[in-house]
């Protein structure tokens, strides 16, 4: 039992820090609306839970945010995870984030702004500083490819990654088969990724104590 509650709180973290989001704020803001879309969770098969995001441009900035829930049964064991962010960008850089989880009764809050070293943080009531050039895992953009060095949404702990291109697919995301470039996320942390032409992420699958994670596009 003990094993299994070890197992299924592993899967938890990792289900959290995968958290979606879909369009660049550059493109959003370019549009002048907003948008929202929803991601179905999978474990193997089976539906687990949902993501609701929005993408609102605010003048020069864009804001979005993202509310998951999800519920994992295994065994006799119920697990669940709400998860709430709101990032706003400028330029195509982060400004700044706010990230409260309930990761299975456990509660996490991280406060992330950019100043003059980088990134000043406040994790569950600890100060923090991350450089300029980390950002959050954050899958919604490419610009994650970009980066060497990503930091937790639920908690910020930081991931040394390196990426690649594994070529063109086409994947079943939005009701349609839609073509994506396919990229994949090593090190620290791993996440298979397939984005449409336009940046918006269109799924990614990852592996976690056994369990096969998927996030689609509804």
């Amino acid at each position: 039992m003990t094993t299994m509650r070890t197992k299924c709180a592993t899967l938890s973290a990792a289900l959290m820090a995968a958290t979606l989001l879909t369009g660049l704020p550059g493109a959003a803001s370019a549009q002048g609306t907003a948008r929202s879309l929803t991601y179905q969770i999978l474990m193997g098969e089976d539906p687990i839970g949902t993501e609701q995001v929005k993408i609102e441009p605010q003048g020069d900035r864009t804001k979005v945010t993202v509310t998951a829930t999800t519920r994992v049964k295994v065994l006799f064991i119920n697990f669940r995870y709400d998860h709430k962010r709101e990032e706003m960008w400028k330029g195509g850089v982060l400004e700044s984030m706010t990230a409260t989880t309930d990761d299975d009764g456990t509660p996490h809050k991280i406060d992330m702004a950019r100043d003059a070293r980088g990134y000043r943080l406040v994790v569950d009531g600890k100060p923090q500083q991350a450089p300029a050039s980390a950002l959050p895992l954050t899958l919604w953009t490419t610009d994650v490819l970009k980066h060497r060095e990503l930091l937790s949404v639920i908690d910020a702990a930081p991931y040394k990654v390196a990426t690649r291109k594994i070529g063109e697919e086409t994947v079943e995301a939005g009701g349609k088969a839609t073509e994506a470039a396919h990229h994949r996320i090593e090190g620290d942390v791993e996440r298979d990724l397939w984005y449409a032409a336009d940046g918006t992420l269109l799924k990614t699958r990852f592996k976690r104590s056994g369990y096969d994670i998927t996030y689609v596009l509804k």
